[in-house]
């Protein structure tokens, strides 16, 4: 046959093919992975692709790069020619003096494209002030503009400490200058809230005339870039192995803000629920590849009969996988592309009105994987027919010699930990539920036999119905293994996306409750702190706790100059520039110890005198072994990303210069710090008594409904030297981000459960002729219906009992891994599971089983085995 004959034979044959019920859910297992991977990445794609739009008003661009020092001209050069939008500051701390008062602020010299995202919140007055109608001044809106030449914008605290009102002017170097806005808030805020410098916001055409930026200046720059998401990224891949190490690239993800975290995670989870079901679809395409290739061994065996060679059966029957592919790829992928609109439809209400527009990669990248998936999961099996002896024509109990399958099982589990991290962009992720879920098909096998054994050792103790269930699976334990492993996969993967759904969304939310602090008070001088605390008590508002905070630089690791360690530029963050320092006696509960332990109690110290007096007679101690033991009160505890960054551990010793004086501390203990909580965290936090006597103030949060504005403005005037900031708009990102990506997992979950029962059928059906063949026997010696039935029946609870056991503990562990290594929450066993999945496994494996064995149970004894042979 030429290559023309082949085609056209190959593909009757798969017309053909369709009426067999293998056929069918092959290819609807296929048409299942492609719906799910194409809806699920259209939808995801769209949705990732304008949050972080949204998100990206916060950076006040889509892409940012900062500099201690004037970038390559030939970068903006190259924005420009990209389509990007582009703007630029220059930031600087300095005096600014007013009514022979001097304050140090932070500035911000922008251009007069600032902010291309995003807005700047200002206001015309203090939080004070009320104007002729009675309306506070203070109240805050936003502008997408930047101050005019010879305007400034500063924060309140820095106009009320310069005893300046908006009209008057202040001086910052030789110039000066007239304000025009209150500013609340930068249009960039990746900065900290807490800086105690104010802010101070100016055109960048007025920084000759201050005087204040000259050679050896410490400055920054920063630049903002925006435009099409492909010119982003052009520029974005263009850009970065031009970069020396003076400059980061940032963006929304990158930034250290809730709102790149949440994003972060928001995508996580949705690419999660579009793995398991692409999972539990690949199964079912092994499972029915495996009974096609069994029930087409007269077929192969035929066609060498007729003449045709090994190599070419291989050859049709690969032809006839590969328009399975295409159909259920293309077909799926379409209809996945249609119905991620339908999806859009039911989470509408929370969605954002600017969605990005729909883009064909996710719908190509779709089909091209779900080809792959079938191609090389289904290949293995099918090659079997290669080897089919013409002999079997005569000979049907002659089965061909399998091919040595665990090259393909490797293959299919390195494509698809590759798929899994395209849907999911995580390594980990991927190698987590990839590479886990098939050891676990391995070893539901060999567990599987083990529960069998063990259960019909106490067979006797056990109800009729499980006694003959048992019964039936030790009849064909291969078999029974095998179904088990299945039905053990898909109520696992069942279980897992369900508690996506609840318990991991329920964790993340209450990261973010009703009630979570909205408003940061900053600059609370320990006069002040009780008569604070106790207007919120009066007000009956919830609050943090009231931290000290000390600056502080850090300039010495085991008593080496971080400068001699690091080169310019380079090192942590926390090294160039000042630390806001804390000391506690009690570890906080959202934060965990990873190494060392925590400060000891007072009670338990002793200092260098009573280590000498309990020693009595023997040497005395030198003051390094007392440092050394912990008795000396200079310890301190690191949060762990900056311990890693400094590469330093529990014993090594830390130098702070506070105010000019210099301090040797020990580091007691490594802690992981939850950032994303907003409330006031620290990289260092010191043992209580070693910075208390330095000048401190304190910072808390609270939570104020926003009907409360007018009391807040009484606060301030109360209160007038305390720095009040909000943060209601960083916390709706956040919010919007948890209800958009909790629905789309909620509507995703009925495609897993069409997935899983698609699984459970061909599962089934991989022992339909086995059934068959017992039905025929049970018949022929006279068994009613009824008793074929009846035995099917125990057969099928006993295995829903069995599978449902060992799915729930192969999903405590998965989820005890996913909580605790990927997603970074606490872990509790789901209890309410182990009630609910063996109820679930019972009845959709009875359902399912009643539709598979229709046939098996209506038909004649002379039928059945008509259909065996």
């Amino acid at each position: 046959m030429n290559g023309m004959q082949l085609i056209i034979l190959s593909f009757k044959h798969w017309l053909n093919d369709l009426r067999s019920n293998e056929k069918r859910l092959l290819l609807l297992a296929t048409l299942l992975a492609a719906v799910s991977m194409s809806m699920i990445s259209s939808f995801g794609d769209r949705l990732s692709r304008t949050m972080q739009y949204r998100a990206s008003e916060l950076i006040a661009g889509d892409l940012t790069l900062f500099s201690s020092r004037e970038v390559n001209g030939d970068y903006l050069s190259q924005a420009k020619a990209m389509g990007l939008n582009t703007s630029s500051a220059l930031g600087f701390s300095t005096m600014a003096y007013a009514n022979e008062k001097l304050q140090l602020v932070r500035v911000r010299s922008v251009d007069e494209q600032y902010p291309l995202k995003g807005y700047n919140q200002v206001a015309d007055g203090f939080m004070g002030e009320i104007d002729g109608n009675g309306e506070g001044k203070g109240k805050g809106y936003l502008v997408k503009a930047s101050p005019k030449p010879g305007m400034v914008w500063a924060e309140e605290r820095v106009l009320q400490r310069l005893g300046v009102k908006i009209g008057d002017t202040v001086e910052i170097g030789d110039g000066v200058f007239t304000v025009k806005r209150v500013l609340q808030q930068d249009a960039d805020r990746s900065g900290s809230l807490f800086s105690p410098f104010g802010r101070l916001l100016m055109s960048k055409s007025d920084v000759p005339q201050t005087g204040v930026v000259n050679q050896g200046s410490r400055i920054w720059y920063k630049y903002y870039f925006t435009g099409s998401e492909k010119s982003i990224k052009g520029f974005s891949k263009w850009l970065k192995p031009k970069l020396n190490k003076a400059e980061k690239l940032g963006g929304v993800a990158s930034s250290q803000n809730n709102v790149g975290s949440a994003l972060e995670k928001a995508q996580q989870y949705l690419s999660l629920a579009s793995l398991i079901s692409v999972l539990l679809a690949a199964v079912a395409i092994a499972l029915c590849a495996q009974r096609y290739s069994e029930r087409h061994f007269n077929t192969a065996a035929l066609l060498r009969c007729l003449g045709a060679s090994s190599v070419q059966v291989r050859n049709i029957f690969i032809m006839k996988l590969f328009y399975t592919a295409m159909v259920g790829a293309v077909l799926g992928s379409i209809i996945g592309f249609i119905l991620h609109f339908w999806l859009l439809e039911i989470v509408a209400d929370v969605l954002p009105k600017d969605l990005m527009p729909a883009t064909f990669l996710p719908v190509l990248m779709s089909m091209i994987s779900a080809a792959a998936v079938l191609m090389l999961i289904a290949l293995a099996p099918i090659l079997n027919l290669n080897k089919v002896s013409p002999v079997r024509v005569l000979r049907r109990e002659l089965a061909p010699q399998s091919v040595k399958a665990n090259l393909f099982f490797v293959l299919a589990v390195g494509i698809m930990v590759a798929l899994a991290y395209l849907l999911t962009d995580s390594i980990k992720l991927s190698v987590v539920f990839v590479v886990g879920l098939a050891i676990l098909l391995l070893i539901y096998g060999l567990l599987s036999a083990v529960l069998l054994k063990g259960l019909s050792s106490i067979r006797f103790m056990l109800p009729s119905t499980l006694k003959m269930g048992l019964i039936q699976l030790n009849r064909h334990q291969y078999y029974a293994r095998s179904q088990v492993a299945a039905f053990a996969f898909i109520f696992t993967s069942v279980a897992l996306i369900w508690i996506v759904r609840g318990d991991l969304f329920d964790n993340w939310q209450q990261q973010v409750p009703d009630g979570t602090p909205n408003h940061f008070a900053i600059n609370i001088l320990p006069d002040k702190k009780y008569d604070f605390e106790q207007a919120l008590k009066d007000k009956g508002l919830p609050a943090s706790e009231f931290y000290p905070m000390v600056r502080g630089r850090l300039t010495h690791v085991n008593d080496v100059n971080v400068s001699e360690i690091f080169k310019e530029d380079e090192g942590p963050n926390a090294l160039r520039r000042e630390l806001n320092l804390t000391w506690s006696s009690v570890l906080r509960t959202d934060s965990k110890i990873v190494d060392g332990e925590w400060f000891l109690k007072p009670d338990e110290k002793m200092d260098t005198h009573a280590v000498n007096a309990m020693l009595k007679g023997s040497e005395k101690i030198s003051q390094k072994m007392v440092e050394e033991n912990g008795y000396a009160n200079n310890g301190i505890s690191l949060e762990h990303r900056l311990a890693d960054e400094l590469n330093v551990g529990v014993g090594d010793r830390i130098t702070f210069n506070i105010a000019g004086t210099p301090l040797v501390t020990t580091i007691k203990s490594i802690r992981d710090v939850k950032w994303g909580n907003f409330e006031p965290n620290f990289y260092v936090v010191f043992e209580d008594g070693v910075i208390n006597d330095f000048h401190h103030t304190y910072i808390n949060s609270f939570y104020l409904p926003v009907t409360e504005g007018q009391w807040l403005i009484e606060l301030n005037q109360t209160f007038k030297a305390i720095t009040v900031i909000e943060i209601d708009q960083i916390l709706k990102q956040v919010r919007d981000i948890l209800s958009q990506t909790s629905m789309a997992v909620e509507a995703i979950l009925a495609l897993v459960l069409v997935c899983a029962m698609v699984l459970m059928f061909a599962t089934l059906l991989s022992t339909l002729s086995l059934r068959k063949h017992e039905a025929a026997l049970y018949r022929t010696f006279g068994a009613s219906e009824s008793v074929i039935r009846s035995r099917i029946r125990s057969e099928y609870i006993t295995l829903s009992l069995v599978a449902s056991l060992l799915a729930l503990v192969s999903f405590e562990s998965i989820s005890f891994a996913l909580y605790y290594f990927v997603f970074k929450v606490s872990w509790m066993p789901h209890l309410s599971l182990w009630v609910a999945i063996p109820i679930l496994a019972l009845c959709s494996i009875l359902f399912s089983g009643y539709f598979a064995n229709r046939d098996v149970l209506k038909a004649s004894p002379r039928q059945l085995l008509q259909e065996v042979n």
